[in-house]
């Protein structure tokens, strides 16, 4: 019984202690990632579904700047200057421009690395030799009720993360390398359809 008693007592002061520590954490990776006037980021993302047993991999690279990305997957391209959406599928050779809204803002790729640092609550689970793991809950109505982030102990930088949605899937994404202030112009985060003479293009601003 008082085992019991005293678990119930500095109970409390542990998940404080933990969830202060996740924040410190967060906290310098946050400032570390904003340090840098640039990012490129190749990944592999793995999609696996306990429902339909579907197990699906593609790599991918994405540029990140400011508000702007550009994020190239195996059968799309996807181009932002954070006021307009470029999605070029290039199977189809077909491009789609829209504007971007608020919706939209909230899944910007341009987050991907900061995805920590509005709308969840966070909570330190483990470390070890080399990576923190952090489990981050959203505080309101979202797709996915857990990330997973794995946070590399030395570079202070995200090495993988896994997005769980409500029907139990799981969104992997490791990262498999990282290069920082690089040079990108601002038009880099430009399509330019010019240069596909053939491209159908679908303007729905």
């Amino acid at each position: 019984m008082k085992k019991s008693i005293l678990i119930l007592i500095f109970f409390p002061f542990f998940i404080f202690a933990q969830n202060n520590k996740a924040k410190i954490i967060l906290d310098e990776l946050s400032k570390k990632t904003k340090s840098f006037s640039s990012i490129k980021a190749e990944f592999t993302n793995t999609f696996s579904s306990t429902i339909t047993d579907l197990n699906e991999s593609q790599s991918g690279t994405i540029y990140l700047k400011d508000n702007s990305y550009k994020l190239e997957l195996e059968s799309q391209i996807i181009i932002s200057d954070g006021e307009t959406n470029w999605i070029y599928l290039i199977d189809e050779e077909e491009v789609n421009i829209t504007e971007i809204d608020d919706e939209e803002n909230e899944l910007n790729p341009s987050k991907i690395l900061t995805i920590y640092e509005d709308g969840y609550n966070y909570k330190f689970i483990k470390e070890d030799s080399n990576v923190y793991q952090i489990n981050l809950f959203p505080k309101e109505i979202s797709p996915f009720s857990k990330v997973e982030l794995f946070i590399n102990k030395h570079k202070m930088q995200i090495s993988s993360f896994i997005m769980i949605d409500k029907q139990g899937s799981h969104y992997k994404y490791v990262i498999d390398s990282f290069e920082t202030n690089i040079e990108l112009n601002n038009d880099f985060f430009i399509f330019k359809t010019t240069e596909y003479p053939n491209i159908d293009i679908i303007d729905l601003r």
